[in-house]
């Protein structure tokens, strides 16, 4: 089959790149959603973490963006990844390789409809690129583990060119499962992550101190998404996950809190507190990611008595949200959570926001710089 490209390369390797220019026997294509998706911009860090991996395989990742060759430069300037980036503006390669999409009238307004996520492992040991192994997502989470991408190139390599055209011709993946079966998902469970409305006095627009950072778009975007609405699938990103002890969670010397405020770790009985904290602050970040925090140790709290106040969610030393309600705004509860998160990281950390907030960050220490209408923020050890 022909399975060759020739697309811009914004990271490490040949600009423009195609597969025969790879040095390596097999490529893994991660075929994002846009440049907006969260739980992509998830994907590439967990795999920056564990590259190596990849590289003790013989296997080159290509994280592949639907988007023109700046923004896919945004991109890589964001994240440094160690890998090819490159810009598929046309969707080249999510069309050739069947990247699922979902349409409907709603399709421009909710991020749960459009293109979907996959993962394509190719087989560069023969004369043309072949197909082992497809993760083709239902949903914006659903996405393989790494050790499983990790396992399909474990078995692709035991296959010969007879054994993998066999294979190729008479399945769509490398599984010895039916496809069908291959992408089953577990059923769907009940959603603990939908908010209620809010009412008018608790709730408010992100100021300053509500230090709007995530990694998607605001709800006023055109690449907004259901932020409370939970897809199915996110269990599978469970094995990738190294969860930090549930110890507690000190409160930073240099910032002073209100005596009735103390910091914690939240639980997945905070979700829908969190939620209501950071949707509050209109903010883009879905119930998903919160859920998947939690148990990981990377739901920041702010608690005053019964009360949530403000809420932090960090993930590989990205923040992807913090907010505080908007009656104690003003009261330093947002810089604490963000010093809590810096010193529980002990590394770099990460974080992108709208102008109206980048002040918030400066006087938190963090480089900032302009990212299209978006800005970045760093902060070193």
């Amino acid at each position: 089959m022909n399975s060759g490209f020739v697309l811009p390369n914004v990271g490490p390797g040949p600009d423009p790149l195609s597969p025969a220019e790879i040095e390596a026997e097999f490529a893994v294509l991660l075929l994002h959603r846009d440049f907006y998706c969260s739980e992509c911009r998830q994907q590439v860090r967990r795999v920056k973490k564990r590259y190596d991996e990849f590289e003790a395989r013989d296997a080159e990742v290509v994280s592949v963006l639907p988007e023109d060759r700046e923004t896919a430069a945004e991109w890589q300037k964001q994240y440094h990844l160690p890998f090819p980036v490159v810009a598929d503006p046309d969707t080249e390669l999510g069309d050739r390789y069947e990247q699922p999409t979902r349409f409907g009238l709603l399709g421009k307004l909710h991020d749960v409809i459009g293109r979907m996520p996959a993962v394509i492992l190719l087989d560069l040991r023969f004369s043309d690129p072949i197909e082992t192994y497809a993760h083709r997502g239902d949903s914006r989470t659903d996405r393989p583990r790494i050790d499983e991408i990790l396992d399909a190139i474990d078995h692709a390599a035991t296959l010969d060119a007879g054994d993998t055209a066999e294979r190729t011709a008479g399945d769509d993946t490398a599984d010895e499962r039916a496809p069908d079966e291959a992408n089953e998902q577990p059923p769907e469970s009940p959603s603990v992550d939908r908010v209620p409305p809010r009412a008018e006095d608790d709730t408010g627009p992100a100021d300053a101190e509500s230090g709007a950072a995530n990694g998607g778009s605001t709800a006023s975007e055109a690449h907004s998404g259901d932020a409370a609405t939970p897809d199915e699938g996110a269990e599978l990103l469970d094995g990738d996950r190294r969860p930090k002890p549930q110890r507690p969670l000190p409160t930073p010397t240099s910032v002073d809190l209100p005596e009735d405020v103390r910091l914690r770790r939240g639980s997945n009985d905070d979700v829908v507190a969190a939620m209501r904290v950071l949707q509050g602050a209109l903010l883009d970040i879905d119930g998903s990611t919160v859920r998947d925090a939690a148990p990981d140790g990377e739901l920041l709290l702010a608690e005053a008595g019964d009360w949530i106040v403000g809420a932090l969610v960090v993930r590989d030393g990205h923040i992807e949200g913090v907010a505080v309600r908007r009656k104690r705004r003003g009261e330093g509860i947002g810089s604490a959570l963000v010093e809590a998160a810096v010193a529980d990281e002990d590394g770099t950390v990460t974080a992108d926001f709208r102008a109206g907030v980048r002040g918030f960050w400066k006087d938190l220490g963090f480089e900032v710089e302009q990212e299209g209408s978006r800005f970045w923020g760093v902060r070193t050890p």
